[in-house]
């Protein structure tokens, strides 16, 4: 048992299989970290989802991992939300494997609003692609993606994984000298003198720091299909994708639905996560 989880597996029951579970177990194991259960009852039996809990409990003794089990009723948001607010550092993971896709493209769906109410790293589980071995970090170039950025090589590190970061440079829209210069040398990003090029210069030093091989790929287009578009080229086995719902970035590039709306289009693994315009890559997070 523990009282400090770092893992929370949200899980729902009555549905026919759990791979979530397993994938949860194998993410545990990775980072070395404490699990929660957290078991949602529904209308339907648990017994499926009690032997699934069980097959990962047995495999995290093996490793020498602590967990825990908490039966809890109402819904997930609700559940995960009361889950991590003591424990803003664990990463909650859930599944909509089993929501029909007019559900996940809700404007009140429930990725909106756990990026609204949690600032705690969100992974949500569709298709469980394993192992993890490229991973795509969505980033707008500014400080509330650090968080993402830093979990994002911590996964990597981890799994041995290549990190690759893409940016996308929207079309100018607004009459302002950061802008053009973005927009005219979008394909050398990297060289300009711009807050972004800082941004991307630290991240790939902090993850070759880590032993990590990084890349920056820089797009020129309207950004959610820019994005959609890369991932399904790509063979991603996670995307990360930052939260703006506490940003008050330049030009708002990740608008609130960006996240939500790649989310429901993608089935490989999304990890978000809030964060601030005063992080720092030298913050602990």
């Amino acid at each position: 048992m523990t009282a400090q989880p770092e893992v929370v597996l949200c899980l729902q029951a009555g549905l026919s299989d759990y791979p979530d579970v397993e994938y949860g177990v194998n993410i545990a194991r990775l980072l070395q970290a404490s699990v929660k259960f957290l078991c949602m009852r529904g209308r339907g039996t648990t017994a499926t989802l009690e032997q699934a809990v069980q097959l990962g409990s047995e495999k995290l003794q093996a490793a020498g991992l602590t967990f825990e089990v908490e039966w809890a009723k109402g819904l997930v948001a609700e559940a995960i939300e009361t889950a991590v607010r003591d424990h803003p550092q664990a990463l909650a993971i859930f599944s909509d494997r089993n929501r029909p896709v007019w559900r996940r493209l809700l404007r009140l769906g429930r990725l909106r609003h756990l990026m609204a109410e949690v600032s705690s790293p969100l992974l949500r589980v569709r298709d469980t692609c394993w192992p993890i071995e490229e991973i795509l970090v969505c980033s707008g170039g500014m400080a509330y993606t650090i968080r993402l950025e830093k979990m994002a090589i911590r996964l990597a590190k981890a799994s041995g994984a290549r990190l690759t970061l893409l940016h996308i440079v929207e079309p100018v829209t607004m009459d302002y000298s950061l802008a053009r210069e973005m927009h005219e040398h979008w394909s050398q990003l990297i060289e300009t003198h711009t807050p972004q090029a800082r941004h991307f210069i630290k991240v790939v030093a902090a993850a070759k720091e880590a032993g990590v091989e990084a890349r920056l790929l820089v797009r020129h287009g309207e950004v959610v299909q820019e994005i959609i578009r890369e991932v399904r080229s790509g063979n991603y086995d996670m995307v990360g994708l930052g939260s703006a719902y506490s940003s008050h970035s330049l030009r708002n590039l990740y608008r609130p639905d960006v996240t939500a709306l790649v989310s429901a289009a993608v089935d490989c693994p999304i990890l978000t996560m809030r964060g601030k315009e005063s992080d720092t890559f030298e913050q602990d997070f």
